[in-house]
Order: C-alpha cells, then sequence, then structure tokens
C-alpha cells in the first residue's frame, strides 16, 4: 500500500429502507470490489435489491406477514 491508496475515493453504493415499527433505517453500504456481476453494473439491478430485502426480512422480521413489494423506480436488467 502506497501512498496513492489513501488518496483514492472509494466507489461505493447505498441502498437503505425504513424498519416499520422501529424509529431507525436500515442502509447497506456495497463497495466497489462487493457488487454483484464482473464491471459492478449490478449492484443496483432486481436481483441485489431483492437479496437485501431478504437478508433483512430473516434478519429483523419479528412477525413476518405476507407482503408486496412495487418498485418503480428499479430499471431492472
Amino acid at each position: 500500500m502506497g501512498p496513492l491508496y489513501f488518496l483514492s475515493l472509494r466507489k461505493v453504493h447505498i441502498f437503505g429502507f425504513r424498519l416499520d415499527g422501529e424509529p431507525r433505517q436500515l442502509n447497506f453500504i456495497i463497495d466497489e470490489n462487493e457488487t454483484i456481476g464482473q464491471d459492478g453494473g449490478d449492484a443496483q439491478g432486481p436481483n441485489a435489491v431483492i437479496s437485501m430485502i431478504d437478508w433483512a426480512i430473516e434478519n429483523h422480521a419479528q412477525n413476518p406477514i405476507p407482503f408486496a413489494i412495487h418498485a418503480d423506480n428499479c430499471p431492472g436488467v
């Protein structure tokens, strides 16, 4: 690691949503080397988003109930 490492900016993606019934928001910060796909272009696609929502439900849902997801701003692949 040289001095240039600390001067270069990191590219990150952020995805977050509010946890219903809790006064907080859950954010996912995805580093440039942790994205889906070879060029990192799939970090915001439907597969990545559904994966993060699924993880949040598995780890934070106390009384899971059926729900629907409406994402009008998700361009897809």
